[in-house]
């Protein structure tokens, strides 16, 4: 493993960290605040070169390593954690579907405006009654005389609201027993509707359901070949945002708890001085450092192109449950302020419990490693017997 960077990007680095401190943090907690992440925001990270870092320069993209990947996103949540999630779903999670899963008419018309920051992008696979277990999914593309539709809705997608296009997870014809397809769907087409979720944290990025009332689809948007190896390898690198995310929470938390030690006074001196708060520092640095190692070594595996299945699954449960126990650590740090809206502490923490759930749950991830080792089938689950141990049966068996 070699996580130094050449010089271009060790440059670029400091150019992005310089731009996410000075103009993306300052908006945080306003974009917190208003729900909206402003289009200045979007605008100045397409010309850093944001948006193009995760993509081959034949689509708009700068093709650098992952190293560099990682740290660009773990400056960016520690700025707006909004942001990121707004702006890395886009680009990262919908324009490696596009990519990887889809041919080149998606090419041209999504993934080159998306990574030129002209049009946002979401992935939507998730429905009210249906999360981590894709046989669940009842979103179905039908043949009509017409030619293909879409129906169905899908529940807490990230940018429902705002995104151009989405690509959508969907049974083709019977929703009972047919095969996954993908379908790139225009959200302007007509039939589809959006609505906006409430929500406890990352308040700045939409988040909802969109709903597909007789869509039309073109044929060429339509994915049927998209195999389940490939598709798990896209879906890791929306697990690896949320492992980056997470640890951006942490170091913004950290970073204000130091600030804070400093200058608040008690006893006739700084809290900085307590044995206690030296130990909190302390398991805070060793957990976000701990959990930004093992991150860059999954980053620098999945910039090569290289599987990480597991490591991204231990990322992803390591580093989005640290984000939570550092930022309750800090709120507690804080003290009363800690509650406040004044200080920046209780956003971080709103922020960092959503990269628990999202995607696959960390529990499911653990369930995932578990079966792994002991040679188990995690998708597939013999009928659960609620009443035979009872000795009851339900009438008419």
């Amino acid at each position: 493993m070699h996580f130094a960077l050449p010089d271009p990007q060790r440059e670029f680095k400091r150019r992005f960290d310089r731009l996410c401190g000075e103009r993306i943090a300052p908006r945080a907690g306003e974009v917190d605040r208003t729900g909206v992440v402003p289009k200045e925001s979007w605008t100045e990270l397409a010309e850093a070169g944001y948006l193009a870092l995760f993509h081959a320069p034949q689509w708009g993209g700068s093709g650098v390593d992952g190293v560099t990947q990682g740290l660009a996103m773990e400056s960016l949540a520690r700025a707006c954690a909004s942001t990121f999630w707004s702006v890395s779903i886009s680009t990262l999670l919908c324009g490696k579907m596009l990519s990887e899963l889809c041919g080149l008419v998606q090419h041209e018309r999504w993934l080159k405006p998306i990574v030129a920051g002209l049009v946002t992008g979401s992935f939507a696979a998730t429905e009210d009654a249906a999360g981590s277990d894709p046989g669940s999914y009842r979103t179905t593309l039908f043949d009509t005389k017409g030619g293909l539709r879409l129906r169905g809705e899908k529940s807490r997608i990230s940018n429902a609201g705002t995104a151009d296009v989405a690509v959508v997870l969907a049974r083709r014809g019977d929703p009972s027993g047919a095969a996954l397809c993908y379908v790139v769907v225009d959200l302007s087409t007509r039939g589809v509707e959006r609505r906006e979720l409430p929500k406890l944290g990352l308040h700045g990025m939409s988040w909802g359901a969109l709903r597909f009332d007789d869509v039309e689809v073109p044929p060429d948007d339509v994915i049927v070949d998209a195999s389940v190896e490939k598709t798990l390898h896209v879906v890791e690198w929306g697990q690896l945002l949320q492992t980056w995310c997470a640890i951006g929470l942490a170091s913004a938390a950290l970073a204000a708890c130091r600030d804070h030690v400093s200058s608040r006074l008690a006893f006739g001196r700084p809290i900085a001085h307590l044995e206690l708060v030296h130990s909190r520092l302390a398991d805070m640095h060793v957990e976000i450092e701990a959990a930004r190692l093992l991150a860059l070594e999954v980053s620098w595996i999945k910039g090569e192109g290289r599987v990480a299945r597991d490591l991204v699954f231990m990322a992803k449960i390591y580093a989005t449950e640290m984000a939570v126990r550092v930022t309750d650590l800090a709120m507690r740090t804080f003290g009363g302020w800690g509650y406040s809206r004044e200080r920046p502490i209780e956003r971080l923490h709103r922020d960092s419990l959503a990269n628990i759930p999202a995607g696959l749950p960390t529990d499911r991830l653990r369930e995932l490693l578990g079966c792994a080792m002991v040679g188990a089938d995690p998708w597939a689950y013999e009928p659960f017997d609620w009443l035979g141990p009872a000795g009851l049966r339900l009438d008419g068996e």
